[in-house]
């Protein structure tokens, strides 16, 4: 019943009132397709056209199912409540589309609108100008409007076909702007264009299989066809240009796109600001040629397999690390067609592991510096003690016997065995506090300071007759007086220690180069030669052990203070007799 109802009203219809119809249930069918997708403004647009396209079909569909001239004239004025909007909205999905919305803005839309609207009007009002018909008649044989258009149809022919061109344009540029994933989009798009324009242009020039036929709001359903077939085939609009550069542009690790040719095909602004290319172009430039830098980056673009790169890159004097990500790109096929890189920047965590790093290095180094400064110093200090605790017996001894003489000579053996066990300790202490404490570097008044140190070193300067000239004024550095207090100690009493006889010591500074000042004390011994300048500042290390009775750590832990100030330590010799050595340490300029 159903088919013969359908054969009954088919056959009462003429023929171009069925392809119509059937182009209006082709529009709307797209249309229902598009829906699920309205919301990304390029498909807003599409559904606008789509919707257009029905009415003008609908419309012309009920032109030639009537008879009379003046309702087939109404119908006719009708259709252009459909098409008069279209070619604006089809520049505005190209526009959108391609990412041209620079031109779609609230005032030029308004501006664009001024025809349209225009022409409706005009169309209902031609009677009394004919500028959209100049003559209209009926062919009754036919049953077809006779149509002579007038002038201003060909002005709005003129605008339709300028809109349409620039935006068949915009898409056509996309194809070089964006990449080969859009470009099946692209194509697509572009055909489905062409197909109106040519059935616009059999209705102009009269080339059409149906006399006076208009194919352009059919036409316009096989476009609907077409990007059916698009949506179906390639997906899309499941990921517009728009919504792609939304997603990705704000992103910030850096995304690149490698095709399997080794081309660059896409990226984001972030891989100009990670690799410092500014407004460089990259796209269509092969990848080991841009970043030919990074060897292990482009070693790591190779094959199917996954691969986890480290980079470190320079931008600006700041150092920044990047873990990247290296995944293969398969087609439908499952063949691999390129890699898509994604960029993370670590560089907070590297600091983060560093920093640990550095922490538990110090740590080993300040346990083994402990465990072998506890060994190394243990029997000198168990001596220093036993030499005490002997003595001390002795002089009981001898204060029973009345024997003061001999309680004398042990009591300065007690003295000297327990100022080494305090020297012994005050190094240890100095030791643990430069590998722990962290302190506030500060203007040092460092002839206060050297004073200071020669205070605390007063007796052995006096029992060797030691010589010391020194500045009344010195150049203001940056440190820590309690520290640097400790590192004169050091070098004023191995200067008198390895000195002449009797020791002669300069101290002094230099002027300020690169912003740090040279500090200094100069002997006047043996000098040291260029091996056993080597073996300075390293711990445990005596030279002539028959001159110094200590455990080798005053070099070393002068050494360890300087450098956590952020200066370094050094010795100046030519090894010759006579000619001495001069140790010197740099700090900051204040």
């Amino acid at each position: 019943m159903i088919i013969s109802l359908a054969n009954i009203i088919f056959k009462s219809l003429p023929k171009e009132s069925i392809i119509e119809f059937l182009a209006v249930a082709i529009a709307l069918g797209t249309l229902a397709i598009l829906w699920k997708h309205r919301k990304s403004p390029e498909v807003k647009y599409l559904i606008f056209i789509e919707l257009s396209a029905a009415i003008w079909a609908l419309t012309a569909g009920f032109e030639f199912m009537s008879s009379t001239l003046e309702t087939k004239q109404l119908w006719s004025q009708a259709s252009y409540l459909g098409f008069s909007f279209m070619p604006l909205l089809y520049f505005l999905f190209a526009s959108a589309f391609s990412q041209k919305i620079k031109y779609i803005t609230p005032t030029s839309i308004t501006l664009l609108l001024v025809i349209p609207f225009i022409t409706i009007s005009l169309s209902f009002t031609n009677d009394f100008h004919h500028l959209i018909w100049s003559n209209v008649t009926l062919d009754a044989a036919k049953n077809m409007l006779v149509i002579e258009h007038g002038m201003w149809f060909w002005i709005f022919w003129a605008y339709s076909f300028t809109l349409v061109a620039a935006g068949f344009f915009n898409l056509l540029r996309s194809i070089y702007e964006f990449t080969a994933y859009y470009r099946s989009q692209i194509n697509i798009l572009l055909i489905a264009t062409l197909i109106p324009l040519a059935g616009n242009m059999m209705y102009i020039t009269g080339i059409s299989p149906i006399p006076e036929f208009d194919w352009t709001p059919v036409s316009f359903s096989f476009t609907g066809l077409v990007i059916t077939f698009g949506i179906i085939k390639f997906r899309m609009f499941d990921l517009v240009p728009f919504a792609r550069n939304k997603l990705i542009d704000t992103m910030s690790d850096g995304v690149i796109v490698i095709n399997a040719e080794g081309f660059i095909e896409d990226h984001n602004p972030a891989v100009n600001h990670i690799f410092n290319l500014k407004s460089k172009s990259i796209i269509r430039k092969r990848f080991e040629v841009t970043f030919s830098q990074y060897e292990n980056l482009v070693e790591g673009v190779t094959g199917d397999s996954t691969n986890l790169v480290e980079i470190e890159t320079t931008n600006n004097g700041k150092q920044s690390f990047y873990q990247v990500r290296i995944s293969p790109i398969y087609d439908r096929n499952q063949k691999l067609s390129g890699h898509l890189l994604q960029i993370n920047d670590i560089t907070s965590l590297k600091e983060t592991e560093n920093k640990l790093k550095e922490e538990i290095e110090e740590r080993g180094r300040l346990i083994e510096d402990l465990d072998a400064f506890a060994h190394t110093v243990a029997h000198d200090l168990r001596n220093s003690l036993g030499s005490v605790h002997s003595s001390s017996e002795i002089i009981i001894e001898s204060l029973n016997e009345g024997n003061t003489e001999v309680s004398e000579e042990f009591a300065t053996m007690i003295k000297i065995a327990s100022n080494k066990a305090i020297q012994i300790t005050q190094e240890l202490l100095i030791l643990a506090t430069v590998s722990h404490d962290e302190i506030e570097r500060k203007p040092l008044d460092m002839l206060r300071i050297f004073s200071g140190a020669k205070s605390q070193i007063e007796e052995l300067i006096l029992q060797s007759k030691t010589q010391i000239v020194f500045p009344a004024e010195w150049p203001v550095a940056l440190g820590y007086s309690t520290w640097i207090e400790e590192v004169w100690v050091n070098y004023i009493t191995n200067a008198i220690k390895y000195g002449g006889a009797p020791p002669k010591l300069e101290a002094g500074s230099n002027a300020p180069v690169d912003g740090m000042i040279r500090f200094w004390v100069q002997d006047n011994g043996d000098g040291i030669s260029a091996e056993d300048q080597s073996k300075l500042f390293l711990k445990y290390s005596r030279l002539v052990p028959e001159k110094a009775d200590g455990y080798g750590l005053g070099l070393s832990i002068v050494k360890r203070i300087i450098e956590k100030l952020g200066g370094q330590v050094g010795v100046d010799s030519t090894g010759k007799e006579g000619e001495g050595a001069k140790f010197w340490f740099e700090l900051p300029s204040a």
